[in-house]
Order: structure tokens, then sequence, then C-alpha cells
């Protein structure tokens, strides 16, 4: 996994299940005077200075045994790197000329947003996920005046690869480039996305889950206790544990950290007092190694 800042995480060459998807969508398109039932399930959405694109449900659209197998692998991923334990009803989408997605952010959903790409090719301009710069959200904490500013500086541009995951904070403004070159949908960009949901602890090993969530409840309160001597902050974290037989956490690291002040800046102790206080935790007794991803939602 790599992180292209803490707020976006890209995979690559994620799903074992890329080319299989990708052929079917293929097939029902190889033919444009057919009328197969597939052609017909698509939706164009069309929101003035906000969305243009055509979608559809890829739940529906895929064979049922080929999508589970996908949507098995996107939800194991959230839960172990995330610590989120679903996935929301995906959307199956495709970007043909003049179709795009303006600025916007969707908090409600879910704590990360995922662009899961099937594009082939580039044989269109555009398409690149969008997504504004922390620098941009908090600029004149950031800004001086010797520095010169153009695109590259104020917004990541993440492109649509084949087989490439894209997991983002979906607190930041977010949009798709406009795309320009193609109108065949076989040369769109073309993407399965939605939100990862439903954040709770994912425990892989041999300590009960029952007596884990007490010790991490009660580890909770403690946290809770300990925000009250830092400045507010919002943001995401995701904490992995590796915990021994004994008991003891062994190694602790941040999988996601989006945490940061009303100032925009990145809270250095509160990170370092999060790690300290989960490492001292002492679980009960197991006969194995245990790994937990434990997610922590922070709002004011």
């Amino acid at each position: 996994m790599k992180k292209r800042s803490p707020h976006i995480l890209i995979e690559d060459q994620f799903s074992s299940k890329a080319k299989d998807l990708r052929h079917f969508y293929d097939r029902a398109f190889a033919n444009p005077r057919a009328t197969d039932s597939k052609r017909f399930v698509w939706d164009y959405w069309h929101v003035p200075d906000q969305y243009t694109l055509v979608r559809t449900p890829a739940y529906h659209y895929f064979p049922q045994k080929l999508y589970m197998s996908f949507h098995k692998e996107l939800v194991m991923w959230g839960r172990n790197n995330l610590g989120c334990w679903d996935i929301s009803p995906p959307w199956l989408s495709y970007y043909v000329d003049g179709c795009k997605q303006e600025f916007h952010s969707d908090v409600p959903h879910g704590p990360w947003a995922y662009v899961y790409s099937l594009t082939v090719g580039k044989n269109f301009t555009g398409g690149e996920t969008k997504i504004l710069k922390p620098e941009v959200l908090s600029y004149w904490n950031s800004f001086r005046r010797q520095d010169h500013h153009e695109l590259e500086q104020l917004v990541d541009h993440i492109p649509a690869k084949f087989n490439r995951l894209t997991v983002f904070d979906p607190r930041y403004p977010h949009g798709v480039t406009e795309v320009r070159g193609t109108q065949d949908p076989r040369q769109a960009r073309l993407v399965i996305h939605g939100w990862f949901m439903e954040p709770k602890t994912y425990i892989e090993g041999t300590i009960p889950a029952a007596r884990a969530e007490k010790k991490l409840n009660e580890t909770f309160s403690v946290l809770s206790e300990l925000l009250a001597h830092f400045e507010p902050a919002q943001g995401t974290v995701s904490l992995r544990l590796m915990i021994g037989s004994n008991g003891r956490v062994r190694d602790i690291k941040f999988m996601t950290n989006t945490l940061l002040t009303r100032q925009g800046e990145v809270p250095t102790e509160l990170n370092r007092s999060i790690l300290k206080l989960y490492r001292l935790v002492e679980f009960p007794t197991s006969r194995g190694t245990t790994r937990m991803t434990i997610p922590l939602i922070f709002s004011e």
C-alpha cells in the first residue's frame, strides 16, 4: 500500500478478479447494435455544475459469484487496513466525453471513500480523481509569500490506472477531472466506487473477541480523558496491534492517521500519546499471536 499523503492510500494490482470483471463489461458492449439487457440498466446521471456520468449498481450488474469474490476482497482489505467492517452498495460508473464530477465531500456516507479502476488504455484525457491538498484547506496557515502555486501544488490528481484501488478521506473536497476524447464505453474511464463503513475493531488470532473488546473499551475511556489535555482534533485513525500470547503488545503502528487540529496542523504529541496508551494495554493471555486493527474516529 502506497500513501500519497495521510488521507490518500493507493493499492495497485488490487484484485485477482480485475480481468474477469473487465471482460464481462467488454462483452456487454462488444456489439453496439445488440439489445442485451445489460445495455438497458445504465442511468445517465447529470446534476448541472456538479455531476455528469453514467452509472449502475455494481452488485446487480456483474454475475453474483464474480461480484461477491471481488466484494469479499474489498471488504477484507477494509477490515485489515481501516478497521471498517463493510462497504456501501457500490456503483459501477463509466465516463465518456464530457463526464466529470466537480468538487464535493461525502462525510455522512462513511469514514473512507474508495475508487477502484477497471479502466484500460488511455484513449481520453482527464478522468483523474482530484482531491484538494490540506494546504489549500488551511491556506493562510501555510502560505508564504515566496511560494509559487500552480495546480499541482493545490490539487492531488490520481490517474484511473487498471486494477488500482484509491482510498481517501471523503471530508476533503474531491471530484473527477473532465473526460475528453471518447464516446465509446469500452474506451471510457470505468470505476467501481463507494465508501467503507461500520468502523469496528477487527481481530485475527486467539484472543476471544469479547474479552478483547472489554479491554479496548476500558482503554477508550482513558483516551477520552486524555483528550481533554490536547487541542481538539478531527480525523480518522486506524491502529495495527500485534499482540503476543502473553497478552502484551509486541508492535504497534498507525495504518492510517488523518488527525488535524483546527489550524490544520498534525497533532504530533497527541499521536505519540495514542501510541503510548495502546502500547501499554495488557490483553488476556492466549495460545498464540493476535493481530488487531482498531479504528478511532475523532470529532470536535
